[in-house]
């Protein structure tokens, strides 16, 4: 009787447990199958990798989880923080140094004012006998640190070579430097970024622009970009020649000589990879008023006539928040269509919309009815669901820039990025870097980094995300198709070179 008590006590519990078990099991069903519905939507859903592709997925995913362990330990979040204070160690993964190597496509979001390499735009400052700087305070005129050539003893008060500067003072190429990027003291010590953002824009602008450096300038900063893996390149710049010298300081030179240059850029770079390419969306500023909007609308299209290679569509840029809405220009850009069909060419619409944290900024709902092809940042779509089905529905592609929004200001923890929310809703997205020379970085390989840590992404993303920059860029259906038959070539050989090497 003891005997079948005790094994009845026994029983019961492993009865109990079983019937736990089952219900457990059919839990884990119901979890696997709504995971399994989430990740269909993701916009990486079709990649299918080859079994060379796993192996190496499986190598990153290894080094990708150590790292995360490591800063869940050390509770420092490189994405999560200050990009200046996490840069050196970013260099010093074996993530980034993969994907340094990653052929990227293209690059569809940067401005030719901001590529390249600060050190080179120093190093050429000082090297070039008539350049000036303005080496005083601040006013309403200039900005210390502003560049422009002058012949001898043309220059404004204030204005003084940089080379004699540069031989009185060792520490004048490190504080000229510091003038036209951020570094760590930008967050905490500016209460208006983007006033320091344009500030370094006008104390560059006239040193880009002068005639005899514009091409090389132009040349280091393909050549940066080719040697961050990148073959297609769009440039968010006026398509005129905005370029002047000591006998033309405002300009008027023919815009022949501007198309020549970039022939000429292109040429050299083909000379590296075959297939590199070279587009302009031709951009003013959205502050404007409409009248002088439209004038640059229907030069624009003349120039797209003219040019149809190289000019390939229209945005207006500046701050967002602080310039016109994209609603004050609404009329103009309706006039569009009536003058495409005058002119017999087609100018479209790439814009630069959704760049704020202000719920109150609507301007993507005219982005959209606006019938922009891409939109440029797109930070604030994750207010608007109805547009997000929208822009999945009229296959807008998002240019994401994540490292600009975090230096900006925009938010502070990549984790928490809306672009993260839109990948995985299906929205096809690109990665860019904005205005890397200002940020003082070069290439993409930092916001790839950024992102596939910070969004814990795989190859399959990685390789979508590439993909999606050549699918979604600026080219002719006949270009798309031999930059991705070139682009995929150079991947697979990157996926065979990365493992051979691990």
């Amino acid at each position: 009787m003891k005997k079948v008590a005790l094994t009845a006590f026994f029983l019961f519990p492993l009865f109990l447990f079983s019937q736990t078990d089952q219900v457990f099991e059919q839990y884990l069903e119901q979890r696997r199958i709504l995971m399994a519905a989430d990740s269909a939507l993701y916009f990486d859903a079709k990649v299918r990798l080859s079994p060379a592709e796993v192996q190496l997925n499986q190598l990153m995913q290894i080094e990708q989880r150590q790292l995360l362990d490591h800063y869940r330990q050390t509770h420092f979040f490189p994405p999560a923080r200050d990009f200046y204070q996490s840069k050196q160690h970013i260099e010093g993964t074996k993530i980034f140094t993969v994907l340094r190597q990653m052929p990227k496509g293209g690059i569809l979001h940067l401005h030719q004012l901001a590529m390249g390499d600060a050190q080179w735009v120093v190093d050429k400052a000082i090297a070039t006998p008539e350049m000036h700087v303005f080496w005083a305070e601040s006013n309403d005129t200039y900005v210390k640190g502003q560049l422009c050539a002058y012949s001898a003893g043309k220059a404004p008060k204030g204005f003084q070579p940089t080379g004699a500067l540069n031989a009185r003072d060792d520490s004048f190429s490190d504080q000229l430097y510091k003038l036209i990027t951020f570094d760590e003291d930008i967050d905490r010590d500016s209460v208006d970024i983007w006033y320091e953002f344009e500030a370094i824009f006008q104390r560059i602008y006239r040193f880009v622009t002068y005639r005899p450096i514009f091409p090389e300038y132009l040349n280091r900063g393909l050549d940066v970009l080719v040697e961050d893996g990148i073959q297609h390149v769009e440039l968010r710049m006026p398509f005129r020649n905005r370029m002047c010298d000591l006998e033309h300081p405002t300009g008027g030179l023919p815009v022949e000589e501007f198309a020549q240059i970039l022939e000429r850029a292109v040429d050299r770079q083909r000379q590296k990879d075959l297939a590199f390419t070279l587009k302009v969306i031709h951009t003013d500023l959205r502050f404007k008023s409409n009248a002088v909007i439209w004038e640059d609308i229907q030069e624009a299209v003349s120039m797209k006539k003219r040019y149809p290679d190289w000019l390939k569509g229209y945005d207006l840029v500046a701050e967002e928040d602080n310039g016109e809405a994209t609603l004050f220009h609404a009329k103009t850009f309706l006039r569009l269509d009536s003058l495409e069909k005058e002119r017999k060419v087609e100018l479209p619409l790439y814009l630069h919309d959704g760049e704020s944290d202000w719920a109150s900024v609507a301007n993507l709902y005219d982005a959209i009815l606006l019938g922009t092809r891409r939109i440029g940042h797109g930070f604030n779509l994750f207010r608007f669901p109805n547009l997000i089905e929208l822009v999945k529905r009229n296959n807008v592609c998002i240019e994401v820039n994540p490292l600009s929004n975090q230096i900006l200001g925009y938010l502070r923890d990549l984790r928490i990025h809306p672009a993260s929310t839109y990948l995985r809703r299906g929205v096809d997205c690109i990665i860019s870097s904005d205005d890397p020379l200002i940020f003082d970085y070069e290439g993409l390989t930092y916001d790839f980094w950024s992102v596939y840590m910070a969004w814990e992404l795989d190859l399959a993303a990685l390789k979508q995300l590439c993909r999606n920059s050549l699918e979604h860029a600026a080219l002719s259906e006949e270009e798309k198709t031999e930059a991705l038959a070139a682009w995929e070539a150079k991947w697979m050989q990157f996926v065979e070179q990365t493992i051979a090497n691990w």
